[in-house]
């Protein structure tokens, strides 16, 4: 009986019906750039199969071994990308994403006091705490209006790829106006291990940057300045169903017969701003996780979805011009996302270069050979 090809390139740029904490062990070390995710919420929604999540009291501790193989198969330069949200049980705010955060930078500490089975983190830490603003909430009479999610990025050293010119925001009007008034004396600013000095015509100077303000931790529209919005080519007949940033849903054809296709996103970042009806109860928007792939990876690299559902991160990567990985224990989930990722989208510039890269070794000059 052959053996079977358990390499890298066995992996890659496909989806696979299996569990996928038993498809990253077979996964070499050190060799994801990027891992990107959103797992199963805590007790909150039914999921293909009969799955609905754990109690959040129980949460960490099912969740803990999957971030370990994560880490494991991290490059140094890599970065492991986790969207999550917390719950409110009994009245209360239940702090098991806290938790985890904290298992995380004390793993060894956290399995003994709760007596489960040693892991490894492989020096895995926090490196950024993010807020995603949905836009919407289901309202309760006693509790704040919840818009927003956590996106939490880890790495296991400094030296993650993080391209933040493309993450960059646009300038407000105040800003611009402030920027236009000379510094009147010289000024410090530290924050945490880097200290800035503001000055006229140096390195700090007070002046817009070409591609924009530095990203601010809560992730809404603004915060896409710079990531390019792809259209997907689905089946003709397939239904979208969208969620307006002000609550309520709408159903589109895509696409429509004689029209090209509509862009796959809505202008706002809904929570679900697509859902591709009856295929998946929770499909975050593809906008969002371009939004990470462009600020945390380049052309090429490897971007691995644990939980990949119905393949928007794998659509998303390929377009983007980046390897792909996923797993996912539902086989419906796995069919439909190996086609939605067959049919496109690819952006087209990307699409230009392959093309001239394609026919520049095809048609390569050989008149200089034996000179």
């Amino acid at each position: 009986m052959a053996k079977k090809d358990t390499s890298l390139e066995a992996f890659l740029d496909d989806i696979h019906h299996m569990d996928c904490l038993e498809g990253m062990k077979q996964l070499p070390s050190d060799s994801m750039d990027l891992v990107i995710t959103s797992p199963p919420y805590a007790d909150m929604r039914a999921y293909e199969g009969g799955f609905e999540g754990f109690h959040p009291d129980n949460y960490v501790a099912w969740f803990l071994p999957y971030v370990a193989e994560i880490s494991r198969i991290l490059k140094p330069t890599g970065s492991f990308i986790l969207n999550i949200n917390d719950k409110s049980k009994d009245g209360f705010r239940h702090p098991f994403v806290f938790e985890l955060i904290f298992a995380i930078h004390n793993v060894k500490e956290y399995c003994k006091m709760k007596k489960i089975k040693p892991l490894e983190m492989n020096n895995l830490r926090l490196f950024e705490r993010l807020f995603w603003n949905k836009g919407k909430f289901l309202a309760q009479s006693n509790r704040f209006g919840d818009k927003v999610e956590y996106v939490f990025w880890f790495s296991k050293t400094k030296d993650r790829v993080f391209n933040i010119d493309l993450m960059r925001l646009e300038y407000d009007a105040k800003s611009i106006k402030r920027m236009q008034r000379p510094l009147k004396k010289r000024f410090r600013r530290e924050l945490d291990d880097e200290t800035t000095e503001y000055k006229l015509g140096g390195v700090g100077s007070w002046a817009p940057k070409p591609m924009g303000a530095v990203p601010g931790t809560l992730i809404e529209e603004g915060a896409m300045n710079h990531v390019k919005p792809i259209v997907e080519n689905l089946p003709e007949g397939t239904v979208l169903r969208l969620e307006r940033f002000d609550n309520g849903w709408y159903d589109i054809v895509q696409p429509e017969i004689g029209k090209k296709a509509h862009p796959s996103t809505e202008i706002r970042i809904g929570s679900e701003s697509k859902k591709i009806a009856d295929n998946h109860v929770a499909v975050y928007p593809e906008r969002l996780v371009n939004y990470f792939i462009q600020g945390s990876t380049h052309e090429g690299h490897v971007v691995l979805d644990p939980f990949m559902g119905t393949g928007t991160t794998a659509v998303v990567a390929n377009a983007l011009g980046r390897r792909f990985i996923g797993f996912d224990t539902v086989e419906k989930y796995v069919k439909f996302a190996r086609q939605r990722v067959k049919n496109g989208p690819y952006l087209e510039e990307l699409k230009e270069k392959a093309d001239a890269d394609k026919n520049k070794d095809k048609w390569k000059d050989y008149s200089k050979e034996g000179e």
